[in-house]
């Protein structure tokens, strides 16, 4: 069959991502491996055809969106393609950018591989690995997204207070360039000296380039990584397709955890919410318990996010299943732990009740997960708020087309975080909209939605969002710590690095892209164009 398509309406579910950014295209393409991957850049490159990779489409921030040109679909890349084990006992496991994170964790869990690709050291490797024993730990929250994409924008998700991004769990990547060249970067291996970048690549070739002149924030971040003397694995995660297209990606895995417990307290304040992450968090206030425990997730859920999955349980028959909230809540907190031994779960929720209650508020009040049922119900909660969303946002599309989910996703340090949860707070309540505050506050970033009902409340939103990347800018935080900036963030983004950064950020796209045809429109400004 032919790689390169015409876009006709039978691929119109290709043309847009999870934000519901609705973009244009006038090819597509399927390619199963690197070789037809290569393919469809090359001729893109001979063309002057812009493309944009797609992977499970499951982003908020319209990067997988196509612009124009050719839409790169790698969901047909979704191969497990070998294991190898570390002399340390570590083991990596190559897999192709467009298998999902779904696929992976039902392969560990059952160990069912298809192994007929590998070689014979893969399977000796996969001989004493029992089912179950190993995992992949980022978990964002969409668990369809795929592992390309989730590099791409160094996705996090709930579990990263305990075990980090994306981007700690790649050990090494090929990269397809502009030009059709491949990078095999290994982590640890390959490093810029100072600011300067030589990329091996397969041909014998080296790629040469200059870093800017500038860090990226030290925090949380989906972005550019930019450091010196850096790792080169990093330069691609959280790029979103504008540097190169990942066509192999080598992740560690980790020992799973055997026992996951959870418990979701609710407060009568924001305020008492807040002290109890803190201690949480082990920076406890005056005359609260310090907490010895260290958390794998803590989730907020203010009242309007609580209080909208309560009116969607009513009309919507899956979310039925869901619990009843307790009487008089204003908010949630969510809080997870993995261990390996269930009489650990004993002192957590001892100390956690000590906790609870020195704050405000009332253990007899909570949820509670001890099994994995129980926990499936805690998750289920949480990730029915972000399904609600969705609803929400995809039946205001139907009277507003330019409506798409406003979530964002800013992230700023410990001592900065109750100074912007205030912020969102007073500006979000002093307006009409439909709002609600959620999300992966165990980090400090919180997403505040907003659920725009018409082209004026939509366009009154992204003024909110600009106002708070300012705010973000200043206390020296990310605009954008999971999602990327993509398309709907670009004037955010432009906040974050000012314009002489984002100078320096398009001269290292020109160096690796001079035709500029790798994810036009995602994440820069380019000479002058507007940043939206």
């Amino acid at each position: 069959m032919q790689l390169i398509r015409q876009m006709t309406k039978d691929y119109a579910d290709y043309l847009f991502d999870e934000s519901r950014t609705m973009g244009k295209a006038e090819y597509i393409a399927f390619p199963t491996g690197e070789a037809e991957l290569r393919e469809a850049v090359i001729w893109c490159a001979k063309e002057g055809v812009p493309l944009t990779a797609q992977g499970g489409l499951t982003g908020l921030a319209g990067g997988a969106s196509p612009a124009r040109g050719l839409a790169l679909n790698l969901s047909r890349m979704d191969k497990i393609l070998g294991l190898r084990r570390y002399e340390g006992g570590t083991y990596y496991l190559r897999v192709q950018p467009g298998l999902r994170l779904t696929q992976l964790r039902r392969a560990l869990a059952a160990k069912a591989f298809d192994i007929s690709g590998w070689d014979e050291a893969s399977i000796e490797a996969l001989r004493p690995v029992k089912a179950g024993e190993l995992f992949f730990p980022p978990d964002p929250t969409e668990p369809t997204a795929s592992l390309g994409g989730m590099a791409a924008c160094n996705a996090c998700g709930a579990r990263s207070v305990l075990y980090g991004c994306t981007r700690a769990h790649v050990n090494a990547l090929r990269v397809v360039l502009a030009d059709g060249r491949v990078a095999s970067l290994a982590r640890g291996r390959d490093r810029a000296q100072g600011r300067h970048i030589a990329l091996p690549l397969e041909d014998g070739g080296v790629f040469e380039a200059e870093l800017p002149p500038f860090d990226t924030p030290p925090i949380k971040d989906a972005g550019y990584f930019i450091r010196e003397n850096m790792d080169l694995v990093d330069l691609f995660m959280g790029s979103q397709g504008t540097l190169g297209i990942i066509s192999e990606l080598e992740l560690r895995l980790m020992p799973a955890p055997k026992h996951l417990w959870g418990l979701t307290a609710f407060f009568p304040d924001d305020e008492n919410a807040l002290a109890y992450v803190r201690a949480v968090k082990g920076r406890s206030d005056a005359g609260v318990p310090p907490f010895p425990h260290r958390a794998a997730s803590i989730e907020f859920f203010d009242k309007n996010a609580l209080d909208m999955v309560m009116r969607q349980k009513e009309i919507t028959p899956v979310f039925r299943r869901l619990q009843t909230l307790p009487e008089n809540y204003n908010c949630g907190v969510y809080v997870e732990f993995n261990g390996d031994d269930p009489s650990e779960m004993t002192p957590i929720l001892k100390d956690l009740a000590a906790v609870i209650t020195a704050v405000g508020g009332d253990p007899a009040r909570t949820w509670v997960a001890r099994d994995g049922l129980e926990l499936e119900q805690l998750l289920f909660f949480r990730h029915s708020v972000p399904e609600t969303i969705d609803l929400i946002i995809e039946e205001n599309k139907k009277k507003e087309p330019c409506i798409t989910i406003l979530s964002t996703d800013m992230a700023v340090d410990d001592g900065h975080f109750d100074e912007l949860f205030h912020i969102y707070r007073k500006d979000l309540s002093a307006t009409s909209l439909h709002w609600i505050i959620f999300g992966h506050i165990g980090e400090n970033h919180v997403h505040p939605n907003i659920l725009a009902r018409t082209r004026e409340e939509y366009e009154q939103g992204h003024m909110i969002f600009e106002k708070w990347a300012r705010d973000v800018h200043r206390m020296g935080g990310s605009i954008s710590a999971e999602h990327g900036a993509g398309k709907i963030k670009k004037k955010l983004a432009l906040i974050m690095y000012d314009p002489e950064k984002m100078k320096a950020l398009v001269a290292l796209k020109r160096a690796f892209d001079p035709d500029l045809l790798l994810g036009p429109g995602n994440i820069l400004t380019i000479d002058g164009e507007a940043g939206a």
